[in-house]
């Protein structure tokens, strides 16, 4: 959408650091996670014998996304029981539903002794819950299978929009990527005007 062709590089990065680390600032705990993808990238692009065959122009980016609510972290559920219970958490809760991502650009700058500019954000979308879809909604969306795929369990551009009246921020936070933002964000760490 931002007129990027990009190429997938999939991390290494075991996404397994301590959630308790970051009961003061849960936001950290997903950027930290995509610092933590993107530099395993870096490393392995750099690991490569030839470090000439990184483009001078190379631009990465990596996120993580986390759902939050009640100070609870929720990532992708491991059972359609544990995605219903998160589910009738988030319509009976009295405190929002808060979609965070950590954002990572890393710009290859010969300049730096690192080699690279690491710029880093974070976003944080609230979505509003229907307070009355009923709890047989929430079990068959659960049994469904499709909020398996996605963190906190609910896929918004899926069935799962029909248990939300609507959002605080940017939706396309809430799909994977804060998209005005990054793309702000890219430009200023270029010089270009958006």
């Amino acid at each position: 959408m931002m007129g990027f062709n990009p190429i997938v590089k999939p991390s290494n990065f075991e996404e397994d650091l301590n959630k308790d680390d970051f009961k003061d600032d849960i936001s950290e705990y997903a950027l930290q996670t995509s610092i933590g993808k993107i530099m395993d990238v870096w490393n392995e692009l750099n690991s490569i014998g030839d470090k000439s065959n990184i483009p001078d122009n190379l631009i990465m980016l990596s996120t993580d996304t986390i759902v939050e609510n009640e100070g609870q972290i929720f990532e992708k559920p491991s059972s359609s029981e544990e995605n219903y219970k998160a589910m009738i958490q988030f319509r009976d809760s009295s405190k929002p539903v808060n979609v965070i991502s950590g954002v990572c650009i890393l710009i290859k700058d010969v300049t730096d002794s690192k080699g690279y500019r690491l710029i880093t954000f974070k976003e944080t979308t609230e979505v509003l819950m229907d307070r009355q879809v009923t709890d047989s909604f929430l079990q068959k969306y659960s049994e469904s299978g499709e909020g398996l795929q996605v963190a906190g369990g609910m896929k918004v551009q899926g069935f799962g929009g029909l248990m939300i009246e609507g959002f605080k921020g940017d939706f396309y936070n809430v799909v994977g990527l804060p998209y005005m933002r990054t793309f702000k964000e890219i430009c200023k760490a270029l010089d270009v005007d958006p």
